[in-house]
């Protein structure tokens, strides 16, 4: 049975799922169509209709009054179509013409006329300029292949790289005009003041023509603005379209052994022409100058130049291949992993190759017009030398660039087929490699010399290391012997002492090994050593004196970090340092004083806690007459007990001595006997026992006399009158 197009009454019985799902999208076909019928019938009818009793406004071109030209007629050009600026322009030469032959048989003013027909004829040729432009393909070359393999994808991006050079030129281009245009402008106003400020009739015809050739000159930039600008957008589109097509194009690459094969050909062919430039090169090179002819020099530079671009542009190719082939590999299935191939130190050298050379041709320009400013003679032969090198330095600018694209698009290849860690793995490998070659590039820098010796970076890393090390080791020694300390294995100053030794030991062999590897002779530091004795002799003779006797100090150890000493200039306090030039003191008033060590070798030191810390003291004071003798020895002794650095035993015991009968007091002493060591550091042991003295006496009615006078009266035997004044 037959149906129609959209008829759902009847569905075949043996199938009748599907003959219902078939009907169901015909009839939403049906319903899309009607819908797009009418979409497109609406929009007709909403393009053709117009509002009852208004016509479209005719365009109607504005002549200018060539006398006397506005300023601002030309400026609906701009909005106006590509019909319209045609039949605007046809209006406007067909006035002119009719407006020319009106004018007078004057030179000056037919000459200017001239110009302004010349300047509407130049508006037509930006349009065919224009026409001609459009048959014109930014990528004429280029093709993309289903099943490409690396040498079509390099031919498919050298294209692509040609049409973005070409679309680099057009932007310049472009920013050339809008800055003329802008010019003009300036220019528009300029003559527009000069018509207005004109005097006689021919001085304004002048100024009126003057001002209507700016104008078309103006309309003619405008145009081919506006020409560029439409180039522009239409070229940005292709090469953005071919560029997402040469991404798809690397994405579908394949292993190809025919492009192995050529690649390594390729790769062959410029290793070979690198050693033929290379060696030709060193020959002009080794070849001694026998000639003062400037003339031949130059030629000579100039050819070196030559091999120099020729030989970068050899390395830089032979790269390429490289960055192809290694990409081919990837692609590979059967091969193994593979290192990406990146060579920044070549680009890097390139570049400065390519500054150096480009600055060193300068030079050369310069001393040929020189030349020809002083001689008058041809030197275009030279110039052709520097055409040459010109436009190799601008092709190995082109291949730095292509060898970068090439690097990002390996990086992308190997990422899809080897993998994200792979990837990661190999760059990291890569960044080491070039960290590490970076470093040593820094460290082998040369800094200044020492005795014809290149000291370098890497010189003063090794001596900062020797040093740390020593220092680190003379710390750790330290600890370890502090260590000992704590644990009682070894005694305070002993280890205190060996510390210091060990220290000054350890950076002086430091200091050794840092000399010799400055390049310096150690045998001959006997001669340093001489002529240091002669310095010591005479300038460092007290500096020497300390350090000596800071040695003597510390080896035969008469004085040790903690003891309680007192000088022979009054200094009075406890040793904290000893180092080998002077001792630290700290004195009861919390004071540390730096004693040269010669006070302590050559002067009289009295050492409070040198073997024994106990030591006796004399504590004299005084009472009245009528004190009882034993009760005052009996308070001194219980005054004396209350102190806490008192120390007593079988040998060491207090006493009380009346040592005077003074004028008001009997004078006594308490000789008593103390521990150094309990001390306190800011303390006076004098004013203890007095405190506890005064405190006795007073419990006791002990008193503690001042002194007393006893006044006698000589009598005379004559007496003497006394009389009293009489009051007044």
């Amino acid at each position: 049975m037959r149906t129609m197009a959209g008829d759902c009454s009847y569905s075949p019985p043996s199938f009748p799922p599907f003959g219902r799902a078939h009907c169901v999208r015909s009839g939403v076909r049906t319903l899309l169509t009607l819908l797009l019928a009418l979409l497109f019938t609406g929009s007709a009818l909403i393009a053709s209709a117009q509002l009852p009793g208004n016509k479209p406004k005719e365009f109607e071109p504005v002549i200018p009054d060539f006398s006397a030209p506005s300023a601002d007629w030309w400026t609906g050009w701009p909005d106006a179509s590509a019909e319209q600026r045609k039949q605007w322009l046809e209006a406007l030469d067909k006035a002119w013409q009719e407006w020319r032959e009106k004018l007078p048989d004057d030179e000056e003013l037919q000459k200017r006329a001239k110009s302004v027909s010349q300047g509407i004829k130049g508006v037509e040729a930006t349009w065919k300029k224009h026409q001609e432009f459009q048959k014109v393909s930014v990528l004429p070359d280029v093709t993309f292949p289903e099943n490409p393999d690396v040498l079509a994808w390099a031919k498919a991006d050298a294209a692509i790289s040609r049409g973005r050079q070409r679309l680099t030129s057009l932007q310049l281009e472009a920013r050339q005009l809008d800055e003329t245009l802008n010019q003009s402008l300036s220019q528009l106003r300029k003559q527009v003041l000069l018509l207005r400020e004109a005097g006689d009739e021919a001085e304004k015809e002048a100024a009126a023509l003057a001002l209507l050739l700016a104008q078309i000159n103006h309309l003619n930039i405008i145009e081919q603005l506006q020409s560029l600008e439409e180039f522009l957008s239409g070229w940005q589109e292709q090469i953005g379209l071919a560029e997402s097509q040469l991404q798809q194009m690397l994405d579908a690459l394949q292993y190809s052994e025919k492009a192995a094969k050529a690649l390594e050909k390729d790769i062959q062919e410029q290793s070979d022409k690198i050693e033929r430039i290379g060696s030709t090169r060193a020959s002009i090179q080794g070849t001694p100058e026998q000639s003062t002819d400037p003339d031949k020099n130059m030629q000579r530079d100039l050819t070196l130049m030559q091999l120099e671009v020729d030989l970068l542009e050899g390395y830089l190719k032979k790269h390429k291949a490289e960055l192809l082939q290694s990409i081919n590999r990837v692609l590979d299935e059967g091969q193994e992993d593979q290192a990406l191939v990146v060579s920044r130190d070549l680009l890097l050298t390139a570049r400065n190759i390519i500054d150096d050379t480009s600055r060193e041709l300068n030079i050369r320009q310069r001393q040929i017009s020189a030349w020809q400013g002083e001689e008058g003679e041809d030197l275009s032969r030279w110039w052709r030398y520097f055409e040459r090198i010109n436009s190799g330095l601008g092709r190995a600018n082109d291949l730095i660039e292509d060898i970068e694209r090439y690097e990002a698009a390996q990086l992308q290849v190997y990422k899809e087929r080897q993998g994200w860690w792979a990837t990661v793995r190999e760059r990291a490998s890569y960044m080491a490699g070039q960290a590490y070659r970076r470093w040593r590039q820094l460290a082998d820098f040369q800094l200044f010399t020492i005795g014809q010796e290149p000291i370098t970076l890497r010189d003063i890393a090794k001596i900062i290391f020797v040093m740390v090390c020593a220092w680190l080791i003379s710390g750790f020694t330290r600890r370890f012997l502090n260590r000992l300390v704590r644990k009682k294995h070894a005694s305070e100053s002993s280890m205190y002492n060996l510390g210091r030794v060990l220290h000054y030991s350890i950076i002086a062999i430091a200091i050794l090994v840092a000399l010799s590897m400055l390049g310096l002779d150690t045998s001959k530091l006997a001669i340093v050593a001489g002529a240091l004795s002669v310095g010591i002799g005479f300038g460092l003779q007290a500096i020497f004196s300390n350090f000596i006797s800071g040695l003597i100090l510390l080896f035969e150890q008469p004085l040790r970090v903690g003891d309680l000493v007192e000088l022979e200039s009054g200094v009075f306090g406890r040793i904290r340092d000893i180092n080998v030039r002077s001792t630290r003191i700290t004195t009861r008033d919390n004071i540390d004083i730096l004693v040269p060590n010669t006070e302590f070798v050559a002067g009289r030191v009295i050492n409070h806690t040198l073997d024994d810390p106990v030591r006796r003291i004399h504590i004299p004071f005084g009472v009245a007459y009528d004190s009882d003798p034993d009760l005052v020895r009996e308070a001194a002794m219980a005054a004396a007990e209350r102190v806490g650095i008192t120390h007593t035993d079988w040998k060491r015991k207090t006493e009380v001595w009346l040592m005077e009968f003074g004028d008001s007091a009997l004078n006594f002493k308490l000789v008593v006997w103390i521990d150094s060591n309990m001390i306190s550091p800011l303390g006076d042991p004098y004013a203890l026992y007095n405190l506890e003295l005064l405190h006795e006496f007073r419990e006791k009615g002990i008193e503690v006399p001042f002194p007393q006078r006893d006044v006698h009266l000589r009598s005379w035997d004559a007496t003497l009158p006394i009389s009293r004044r009489a009051q007044e």
